[in-house]
């Protein structure tokens, strides 16, 4: 049943103009509000903040990257102490009260039991510079843009206000912003010093957090990422090698190919005409094994065996495939299909994904890419390794599979998650799961029959929190003798598939899990 957020409680925020002010060395700046709110963002250097609200009066220090509000009705003096000049932006709104709303001043909060509320974001010089281009001319995408990273701004403000969190976990979540923040604007040029110092802690600080939550520095996550993109783009598209460069963030198309051709093995041009070559694959496992290698599948199937024969065949057809990835077929399937391009059988539930990597992009002639894919997927596991050792030790847990009505317990005899938890993660298992392939049960009381006090649940990502942690109150109620009983939620995407984009995204949610909890 939908449900209508209470308008009453809430104010409509309207941008209204960015002024830059600069601060030369002992000066100072008193600003009057009367009606309207303003963001304040230190651009550079730092400054003392005094705010004085009826008989109330703060002050703070804000440096370079922090952002502050100044309520209305108040007066904020800005004083630079420094010998720089320190230079910093207003970003001026107003908000309109509904009638039905009672006195709303405080629904945007300045301030919390430590004083004047600083706020850290990792988007926000991205953000600010958008403002500093308003130039006041009509600008319908512009305005409606500002409009939208204004009230990013004050939900950011509101969860910080509302959530305190200690400097540890302030800085795993600045992180994990940042690391959101790099994936949605890859392409955009990004200083990562001033990234660093944007953190509020020292920058070999921020790197070593940034390395403990993504097992790579900033820089070669960045990296990554673009040549990510990179792949996508020589493999789906006609675009030219500059125009790529140029649209993943490399403005010089040579530095771009050197880099493409000593990560992957081949220079761009090389790989955009392997990768384009058109595949179609019968088991929907395989299109995680193209997409480690930067391809999309032109056809692809679930699962073709409840599927009329003619219809998979049909659809084949037009597809135009020059090779099909399949399971194992049928005489007649596999003639059927041979008659419309080369078919590549793979047993793939009797031997490791990995191993299937390596066999897929050996026959489409990306070896080097999917090893390239592979020395990034152990540098993940060795960090997720560090983690779980220091949140769980040597502490044996189990591995859960959470349905709406039923659950899958899996043991260390199952392969397709014993490879990543046991053998990758290096997790324990218990004793009396030694011998379990899985075991599937609708109650949570035959599971906690096995003995252990921990459980890692695998939930689908759209699983609500009252669900989880309705799931999380049973077990502590069926285990409340063990003192250590202790549950974890790891969030999986579309199907648990045995394949390298499953297992590198449950690595992500399993660290970020990690760190987050130990907050």
């Amino acid at each position: 049943m939908s449900q209508q957020p209470n308008s009453a409680n809430y104010r409509i925020m309207t941008y209204d103009s960015t002024e830059e002010v600069k601060l030369s060395a002992g000066q100072q700046l008193q600003l009057l509000n009367r009606r309207e709110h303003c963001f304040a963002f230190v651009l550079q250097q730092k400054i003392k903040v005094t705010l004085v609200k009826k008989e109330s009066r703060i002050s703070n220090k804000a440096v370079g990257g922090e952002l502050f509000l100044i309520p209305p009705h108040s007066v904020c003096t800005l004083h630079n102490a420094g010998i720089q000049q320190a230079e910093v932006v207003l970003i001026r709104f107003h908000c309109e009260r509904s009638e039905e709303a009672e006195d709303a001043a405080e629904l945007l909060p300045y301030r919390d039991s430590k004083g004047l509320k600083l706020l850290r974001m990792p988007q926000a010089r991205s953000w600010i510079q958008d403002f500093q281009s308003d130039c006041g001319l009509s600008d319908p995408a512009l305005y409606y843009q500002l409009q939208s990273q204004l009230y990013a701004m004050a939900a950011a403000l509101l969860q910080a206000v509302q959530q305190p969190r200690e400097t540890e976990a302030e800085l795993i979540s600045f992180v994990e912003q940042t690391k959101q923040f790099m994936i949605e604007q890859f392409n955009l040029p990004l200083d990562m010093e001033e990234l660093a110092r944007s953190s509020g802690v020292s920058a070999s600080r921020f790197y070593q957090a940034f390395r403990s939550y993504t097992g790579l520095s900033p820089l070669k996550y960045m990296t990554k990422l673009r040549l990510d993109a990179s792949m996508r783009l020589l493999s789906g598209t006609t675009s030219s090698i500059v125009d790529i460069a140029h649209s993943v963030g490399y403005p010089d198309e040579y530095y771009f190919s050197r880099l493409f051709k000593k990560q992957m093995g081949l220079a761009p041009t090389e790989y955009a005409q392997l990768a384009k070559k058109r595949v179609a694959t019968l088991v929907s496992v395989f299109t995680g094994d193209l997409s480690a290698v930067g391809m999309t599948a032109c056809a692809s199937f679930i699962k073709v065996d409840n599927l009329p024969r003619e219809k998979v065949l049909q659809q084949l057809r037009e597809a135009e495939p020059e090779l099909i990835l399949a399971g194992p077929l049928g005489e007649e399937m596999h003639a059927a299909c041979s008659a419309i391009a080369p078919v590549l059988v793979l047993e793939w539930k009797s031997y490791s994904w990995k191993e299937r990597l390596l066999d897929i992009s050996e026959a489409l002639g990306l070896s080097s890419v999917a090893e390239r894919w592979l020395t990034y997927y152990d540098m993940k596991v060795q960090n997720a390794r560090v983690q779980l050792q220091s949140s769980l030790g040597d502490e044996p847990i189990l591995l859960v599979h959470a349905g709406q009505s039923s659950f899958r317990m899996f043991g260390p005899r199952r392969r397709k998650m014993k490879d990543f938890f046991y053998d990758d993660l290096q997790m324990a298992s218990p004793k009396s799961a030694h011998q379990i392939g899985f075991l599937d049960t609708n109650s949570l009381d035959e599971i906690a029959e096995l003995g252990c006090s921990s459980v890692l649940f695998l939930v689908p990502a759209e699983a609500s929190r009252a669900y989880c942690d309705q799931l999380e109150e049973s077990w502590r109620r069926l285990r409340q003798t063990d003192q250590k009983r202790r549950c974890i939620f790891i969030g999986y995407h579309d199907r648990l598939n045995y394949n390298p984009t499953v297992h590198d995204s449950l690595i992500d949610e399993t660290v970020r899990h990690l760190l987050s909890s130990a907050q």
